[in-house]
């Protein structure tokens, strides 16, 4: 527990901190924390679909390739960015990165997807 000149002199510096526009969170010996501004406030990204639903529909298609497969993934409801960047983002984390080639084909509205090992 921290004295009164102790917590006298806490209360100034975070005083001082707040007049500087510091953001802070202050953890003291006893387990007390002081916290200022929204630097450290969690900003959850809203995306346009709830998540795993993306991952859901591409990901049916193409988990069980081998090298030298290819497959085509229709676009369904989604955009051809969205399809396109979800399935180079995991097949990247899950077969590694260059391990696979995706291309667009606009008219039959796939993205065409060749494991290359």
């Amino acid at each position: 527990m921290p004295t009164e000149l102790q917590q006298k002199a806490l209360n100034n510096m975070l005083k001082g901190l707040q007049s500087l526009g510091c953001s802070y969170i202050v953890l003291d010996n006893d387990g007390g924390d002081y916290k200022y501004g929204d630097a450290f406030a969690t900003k959850k990204h809203k995306g346009k679909h709830p998540y795993g639903v993306l991952r859901s529909y591409y990901w049916p298609f193409v988990h069980k390739m081998k090298p030298g497969d290819t497959v085509k993934v229709p676009i369904g409801s989604f955009t051809m960015d969205e399809i396109q960047g979800g399935l180079v983002a995991k097949m990247s984390m899950e077969w590694g990165t260059g391990s696979f080639v995706t291309t667009r084909h606009i008219e039959e509205k796939v993205i065409e997807v060749l494991r290359v090992f």
